[in-house]
């Protein structure tokens, strides 16, 4: 009997204190209470990118080989030095007149210069237009046809690597703007050139070639530089946009249905994340660094968790908040968006240049956090 009424006092104590967690969890939602912030329609220009690095590199990158082995005797071409094609750089003489030359000053200075202008030496001609980027000998050396004497580069260029997930984006005559990590504050314009077929796989990521060529190369530009660039999807000047933090997408209603929020990254992004890793667990790649790499594309995208937000659909409907009678519970009111940058969004249908809207933010205590930009929220 004892023993029973142990268990009894047992049950309700943990009851007791089951019931009085429950409340003080319920109780703590309760707390939780929105609060706002203001945003203002404005006129701004808006583009979106894609970002990557690249190096400068020569067009064509050429040696300069003598036509015979012997001695070079004269060289009038220095590191950079502009060149054209079939200019002559310098005169090489075959062994048998280097040799002839040498007994004959050995003789005199007049039988010298008789065999110089009897056996006359080789030039060393440019086949191509461009700059000297390496001078490798000097007169006097002796030389062979398999040295390079020079190096000539013609039209330097940008050479940016693209990974499999944004080189569909990229298209020839795309402008780019790009700036060299040594210059970070002087930009320049671009176009792409040349996208590679071929893909090449660099720590275990599938990346392509694309040759971006310069309107007007800084003059400070050097080959091997190293170059950051963004490649313009889309532009738009003087638009209506807002802070990408008010928008919330939602899905248009089905069959009369009730407007619904979106629960999850689209049908686009969940199929190039899973091609993505099935094509990291054929290349033999651990769970950790699948995991690794989905985060890093996460980011890319702007899923939960990424530096970036995720842009709504281009032409869709969305809603923003408004000012209502009761500042804890505004109106919402649906607009029309176009291109997202990330951090500002088109609006095309729905607001004027002036309107305000609300940015909500969760305050629990000391603690804010603002609501995650282009997700959806519940409806009140």
């Amino acid at each position: 009997m004892k023993k029973t009424l142990k268990w009894i006092v047992v049950v309700a104590v943990l009851t007791g204190l089951g019931f009085w967690f429950y409340n003080a969890k319920l109780k703590k939602k309760e707390d939780v209470k929105p609060t706002y912030e203001r945003a203002k329609v404005e006129r701004m220009d808006l583009r979106t990118t894609v970002e990557s690095t690249g190096e400068i590199q020569p067009r064509n990158r050429l040696d300069v080989k003598p036509p015979i082995s012997g001695r070079l005797e004269a060289l009038m071409v220095d590191d950079g030095d502009p060149v054209e094609k079939g200019q002559i750089l310098g005169w090489v003489s075959s062994t048998e007149r280097a040799a002839l030359l040498d007994a004959a000053l050995a003789t005199s200075r007049e039988e010298l210069e008789y065999w110089e202008q009897l056996y006359k030496p080789t030039p060393l001609i440019s086949p191509i237009k461009g700059a000297v980027i390496a001078r490798n000998f000097e007169p006097g050396q002796s030389i062979n046809a398999n040295d390079a004497v020079v190096v000539i580069a013609d039209e330097l260029i940008v050479v940016a690597n693209l990974d499999e997930t944004d080189i569909g984006q990229v298209k020839l005559g795309q402008k780019v703007e790009a700036h060299l990590e040594a210059y970070p504050d002087t930009n320049f314009e671009c176009v792409v050139e040349k996208i590679a077929y071929d893909a090449r796989l660099v720590s275990n990521v599938t990346m392509y070639d694309v040759d971006v060529r310069a309107d007007a190369l800084p003059d400070f530009a050097r080959s091997g530089m190293t170059a950051n660039l963004e490649f313009v999807l889309e532009e738009r000047n003087s638009v209506l946009a807002v802070d990408s933090s008010a928008v919330m997408e939602i899905v248009p209603p089905e069959d009369g249905a009730e407007n619904k929020p979106e629960t999850g990254p689209d049908e686009e992004q969940r199929a190039r994340r899973e091609t993505m890793m099935a094509k990291m667990r054929e290349r033999g790649m651990s769970d950790a660094e699948i995991k690794k790499r989905i985060e890093e594309f996460k980011k890319r995208m702007g899923e939960s968790g990424g530096q970036r937000p995720r842009p709504p659909k281009r032409g869709g409907m969305a809603e923003v908040l408004i000012d209502s009678s009761d500042p804890e519970a505004p109106d919402r009111k649906k607009v029309k968006i176009g291109i997202s940058d990330g951090h500002h969004t088109d609006i095309l249908e729905g607001l004027e240049e002036g309107d305000g809207v609300l940015i909500e933010k969760i305050k629990t205590g000391q603690h804010e956090a603002a609501g995650s930009p282009f997700m959806p929220k519940r409806k009140r």
